[in-house]
């Protein structure tokens, strides 16, 4: 009977140890280990601004007091992303557009590169020295190293109206050069020239004087 009595409490404390073990293996993480709302939280990624269109030849400067002056301008020849025929290029069209404050020329080229070229102020003549009839009282001339064919060259004559500009025309190929002579209305006016490829062109423009 005694022997009897000293197992009951073994047999009470047994089912104590296994409780015990049952709670260690199990394992459960506390509420501090959840991840809270803020860290589940992700920001949204800001959508990259879009660049702003560069101008194109096509428009004329918004801002009249671009920067520009009556020196002279000019540059090397540029190859396009095709070689030009030798020979074939030459003066295709004068394109102009105005915004009354300021005038802009394009000489449109018929080839992917541009030839070395220049744009100064002289005397009403053509690429050999023989006078042109052209409106204005100063005239800016732009000489291109096309060294196109005789008889390929272009003709163009545009008279503008209003605008700084007054009358651009082809005055023809001298040894090689090819010119376009620009008549202004108000003496030598500023001006800013630079060259575009693919296609080929020089772009004139011109700001009204005062």
């Amino acid at each position: 009977m005694s022997r009897f009595r000293r197992l009951v409490p073994l047999l009470v404390v047994g089912p104590v140890l296994l409780s015990a073990g049952c709670t260690t293996v199990a394992g459960h993480a506390s509420p501090a280990d959840e991840p809270t709302a803020a860290a589940r939280t992700t920001t949204p990624e800001t959508p990259p601004t879009p660049a702003v269109p560069s101008p194109t030849d096509e428009q004329t400067p918004t801002d009249t007091q671009f920067p520009a002056d009556t020196t002279d301008d000019g540059g090397p020849p540029q190859p396009g992303a095709e070689a030009d025929p030798a020979g074939r290029m030459h003066v295709s069209g004068i394109r102009i557009s105005s915004n009354g404050g300021s005038t802009r020329l394009v000489i449109d080229l018929s080839s992917h590169g541009v030839p070395a070229w220049t744009a100064r102020y002289t005397e009403a003549s053509g690429p050999g020295g023989g006078p042109v009839e052209i409106e204005g009282t100063a005239f800016l001339r732009v000489a291109l190293q096309t060294g196109a064919d005789p008889g390929n060259e272009g003709q163009n004559d545009t008279r503008i109206s209003p605008g700084p500009v007054a009358e651009a025309k082809t005055t023809g190929t001298f040894e090689g050069s090819e010119e376009v002579l620009i008549g202004m209305r108000d003496g030598e006016t500023p001006f800013r020239a630079f060259a575009l490829t693919d296609p080929g062109r020089i772009v004139v423009d011109v700001r009204a004087a005062g």
